[in-house]
């Protein structure tokens, strides 16, 4: 019962999570789009620079959320009865509202005369989620060291 209560509680986070982070990672995104400056105005380079700048807000604050998930699911996992099958749940809650949002900002930039920074840095973003993941799950050091803010961290 816990098992299924724990899956559903990470399916909700998932929703949840598909919704808000348009916004939020459009937020964390927009000072690498403003350094990559004006369409059809700026260099290669400028923009390659706001698209890593992009990157990285996106992908500090996807990678906090995925810290969150991870360290709720070992929490769970060795505190309650619940079944390690919550692993490939919580990597869906994780991954699923990313690449949602990276289907849909394609489909926007398929629309748009010039390639948006923000859009180009999602794939940055979904690559070190991906791989996040599985360093925060195997490695839950690395969590602490830069996420140790998150709520659940270190308990």
């Amino acid at each position: 019962m816990q098992t299924l209560f724990s899956i559903l509680l990470l399916v909700v986070f998932g929703v949840i999570a598909n919704f808000l982070i348009i916004f939020i990672l459009n937020f964390a995104g927009t000072p690498g789009a403003l350094l990559a400056g004006k369409p059809g105005k700026r260099s290669k380079g400028q923009f390659v620079f706001g698209s890593i700048i992009s990157a990285i807000g996106q992908s500090f604050v996807y990678l906090t959320y995925t810290a969150f998930i991870v360290n709720w699911t070992m929490l769970v996992v060795s505190r309650q009865d619940v079944s390690f099958i919550v692993w490939p749940i919580a990597f869906l809650a994780v991954i699923l509202p990313l690449w949602f949002n990276l289907i849909h900002a394609r489909v926007e930039a398929k629309e748009m005369e010039h390639a948006s920074a923000q859009t180009e840095a999602l794939y940055i973003t979904f690559l070190l989620t991906f791989l996040g993941f599985f360093i925060f799950a195997f490695i839950p050091k690395v969590i602490e060291i830069v996420y140790g803010w998150v709520p659940y961290i270190g308990s």
